[in-house]
């Protein structure tokens, strides 16, 4: 379990500022530069709730240099979202509110959930006729026109992309089945 942050920043309503809480004790942050301090010199870790009720959690990175580096996280679901910040001296007030804001925000979901199965339209019953009437052919086509309607056919039904394996076999057996007598014909 993480540990618990031992130091706050909250927008007090009552000062119209930021308050930064540690047990009972409560400052009013007026500037960035008192932020900035109290970064540099005392906390490791806070977390950090905005105007807008948005929060984050602030940690500290020290390099072997001796520099310390900012970053700010936050838990959306079961992902944790990292954000760099820098140095104590680059961080405001503003900076905290606008990162808190863009870690709260849902990520948009990455693709939209596929449309309902439609029921089996096709069916292919091992004759020229349903091949033909499959593939949308009045008699035996050439080879060239039943290679391009066979990828239109194969594009639309691929289960894939919403259509129904049912039909993308019987697209397949038709053109199996069709393959013979354009052979025959040429």
């Amino acid at each position: 379990m993480p540990k618990r942050a031992d130091y706050q920043i909250r927008w007090s309503p009552a000062y119209q500022s930021y308050e930064l809480r540690h047990g009972t004790l409560c400052c009013v942050l007026t500037s960035d530069a008192e932020l900035q301090w109290w970064l540099s010199y005392v906390a490791e870790t806070m977390h950090f709730c905005a105007r807008s009720g948005h929060t984050l959690t602030l940690r500290v990175e020290t390099k072997q240099r001796g520099d310390r580096y900012w970053y700010a996280y936050k838990r959306v679901g079961q992902v944790v979202h990292e954000k760099y910040l820098g140095a104590e001296s680059t961080i405001t007030l503003a900076l905290l509110e606008e990162v808190a804001q863009c870690l709260g925000e849902p990520a948009p979901s990455p693709k939209p959930p596929p449309p309902p199965r439609q029921p089996v339209r096709l069916k292919f019953t091992r004759s020229l006729e349903s091949a033909l009437r499959i593939y949308g052919f009045a008699k035996v086509p050439t080879k060239h026109a039943l290679q391009e309607r066979y990828r239109a056919l194969s594009k639309q039904h691929r289960p894939d992309r919403g259509g129904l394996h049912q039909d993308m076999v019987a697209v397949n057996l038709a053109y199996d089945y069709l393959q013979k007598f354009v052979e025959e014909r040429h």
